[in-house]
């Protein structure tokens, strides 16, 4: 009885420990963020950020079109022109 338990014990902490890494990464990432930054949203809208709260941040998807989306809903900067530029 004791064997399958000691079996799952470092499978739990390795999960456990996994997850909170993700975590802190995202944090970390959000906090990076000011305004005027091209952002990438868990919904794959990408957009220039326009203001940034405590639980909001607005968003310009196109001129003139601002959203308001929760700040858990940013994954971050949107890297991919950068990577494009450099390679020319």
């Amino acid at each position: 009885m004791l064997f399958p338990i000691l079996l799952l014990l470092p499978l739990l902490f390795i999960m456990f420990w996994s997850t909170r890494s993700q975590q802190k990464k995202q944090q970390k990432a959000l906090e990076e963020l000011k305004k005027g930054d091209r952002v990438l949203t868990q919904s794959g809208l990408v957009g220039k950020l326009v203001e940034i709260g405590d639980r909001y941040a607005k968003v310009e998807l196109a001129p003139g079109v601002k959203v308001e989306v929760l700040k858990s809903g940013l994954l971050g900067k949107d890297l991919g022109d950068v990577t494009a530029v450099e390679k020319k």
